[in-house]
């Protein structure tokens, strides 16, 4: 998934750099890449929408050979074929479309990493630093119910750190520091507590949960969101705990919108609480828009529970979420469904039913000339494939009566005897060579044993 994020990260990057505002930028990203994926759901909405248009025929079909499996599959299959329909034709647009939706995360998450100018290496590193200073600090303090300030009260400045690491590296107080800790270079270690040491207040600073939070600390990518707190929060004061390249490129970096701090954690203090509540009615706007139009191109669908429940729930997790990430992915999630609610009315008034079975009809005509031109589809051949085998074709026990008739032997009580293997064996030999000859006279073709 990585190697797909690489050149939407490339995309991203220069959106930012046309309007160097990250909101902004974010807005063209999401209608640049929803555009690029509309083909496929142009696509999905035709194939939806053939399938609803031949929902009665495959009904009549079900009733009529519902106990005949066989039958069934053959007589679903010609009416496919006679439409020019693709049964997983709107299975593959979906899954197209979701994977890119899946590459966006970290493109959207990680704006340092593919955006700046900032060594990666370094954005990972400060991330993971981050997440070590964080998980010290919340742990000191559900265990001491003090801050490190207090905790090292009267120790020298010199001995801060060497203190704090040795009150920290006990398994049993404090097992989450000791197992993060445990996977980090002497040198990693040094500079978490040196910067206790040396920044005073800064667990109580990432502790804060309008600046940082357990979600998004256990997040792949969150820390990284995170990190711009360091420049627009308590005046810039612990940014210097990050490496320079990365510094530099944080406070180079535009990440508002429409006056609001993208790192931001919304809140019902300010007006980033917006962002939650606009993303929640988007969502349940698109999602009941779509619904309508389903049930008004197809009167006898019947909602299902499942996607009732789905219908409410899908918004209900985006606005609880949304109070638990920064307001960024709250943002992208605005511009998504605003774009998919766009996108169901433009499909739906372009692609009509009427106009599907327009189109549909067209399809099948080009269908049955290029049949002419090229034989038939593989469908076809796959439905007639199934009638020789099933229809023609001797079955097995008539086989054997011919096969015993040909190669057998009779006694004098004229009693056939069982066939060899080898005899078994030409003589389903030879029904399958009748079979092609059959199927390649019937489509002009020659056939040689």
């Amino acid at each position: 998934m990585s190697l797909l994020a690489i050149p939407l990260g490339w995309l991203m990057k220069g959106c930012y750099y046309l309007v160097k505002n990250y909101g902004i930028a974010l807005l063209l990203f999401t209608v640049i890449t929803r555009l690029i994926t509309l083909p496929l759901n142009i696509k999905q909405q035709k194939s939806t929408s053939r399938m609803s248009m031949v929902q009665p025929e495959l009904d009549k079909i079900k009733q009529k050979y519902g106990k005949n499996q066989e039958k069934l599959n053959e007589e679903t299959m010609k009416l496919y074929s006679e439409y020019n329909i693709n049964p997983m034709a709107s299975c593959l647009p979906m899954v197209i479309t979701l994977v890119l939706l899946w590459a966006l995360i970290p493109v959207v998450y990680g704006p340092l990493t593919y955006i700046s100018d900032a060594g990666k290496d370094n954005v990972k590193a400060d991330s993971n630093f981050v997440k070590c200073i964080y998980t010290i600090s919340a742990e000191i303090d559900d265990v001491d119910k003090r801050t490190v300030e207090s905790l090292l009260e009267g120790v020298s400045e010199e001995d801060r750190a060497a203190k704090l690491e040795e009150i920290v590296d006990d398994k049993k107080n404090y097992p989450a520091s000791v197992k993060i800790l445990s996977g980090l270079t002497d040198e990693e270690k040094s500079r978490i507590f040196n910067a206790f040491a040396e920044y005073e207040g800064l667990d109580e600073f990432v502790t804060n949960p309008d600046n940082f939070t357990q979600n998004m600390m256990k997040s792949t990518y969150g820390p990284e969101v995170l990190l711009f707190n360091f420049k627009t929060k308590e005046d810039g004061k612990y940014l210097g705990v990050l490496n320079e390249d990365v510094q530099a490129a944080i406070l180079d970096f535009n990440y508002t919108a429409f006056g609001l701090d993208l790192g931001k954690i919304p809140t019902k203090k300010d007006a980033t609480v917006v962002i939650p509540f606009v993303s929640f009615v988007l969502q349940l706007a698109s999602m009941i828009l779509s619904q309508y139009y389903s049930r008004r191109n197809n009167p006898d669908m019947k909602m299902q529970s499942n996607m009732l429940v789905m219908l409410f729930m899908m918004p209900l997790f985006s606005l609880y979420i949304g109070f638990k990430f920064p307001c960024a992915l709250g943002l992208y999630w605005i511009y998504s469904s605003a774009f998919a609610l766009v996108q169901t009315v433009f499909l739906n008034v372009v692609y009509t039913p009427d106009k599907i079975k327009e189109l549909a009809e067209k399809d099948a005509q080009k269908a049955k000339e290029k049949r002419k031109k090229k034989g038939p589809s593989f469908l076809e051949r796959a439905i007639d494939i199934r009638s020789e085998q099933g229809g023609s074709v001797p079955s097995l026990k008539d086989a054997e009566s011919k096969s015993k008739a040909k190669y057998s032997e009779f006694d004098d009580d004229d009693e056939p005897k069982k066939l060899s293997k080898s005899q078994q064996k030409q003589a389903n030999s030879e029904k399958l060579k009748e079979a092609r000859r059959r199927y390649a006279e019937k489509y002009g073709d020659t056939y040689d044993d």
